[in-house]
């Protein structure tokens, strides 16, 4: 699983070590699984805010290079 976390700032990043502060949740290391949390509004529920188009944007680029490492690494 991976932890995505909102920041007390309002971001919300990728959590490679598990230990950020923050509201987290997590998503399977499945492309699919990332397209539909980012596109629905279940995440956005979960983690209490609202992502701005950019902040989508830049965690399903992230998202697709995080699980490629996984995949070939």
């Amino acid at each position: 699983m991976i932890r995505l976390v909102r920041t007390s700032g309002g971001d919300v990043e990728i959590d490679t070590s598990g230990k950020k502060e923050g509201r987290g949740a997590y998503l399977c290391p499945d492309r699919s699984c990332w397209e539909k949390a980012l596109k629905g509004k279940q995440l956005e529920h979960v983690l209490r805010g609202k992502f701005r188009q950019v902040d989508l944007e830049q965690l399903l680029e992230s998202g697709k290079d995080l699980l490629k490492e996984l995949i070939s690494g």
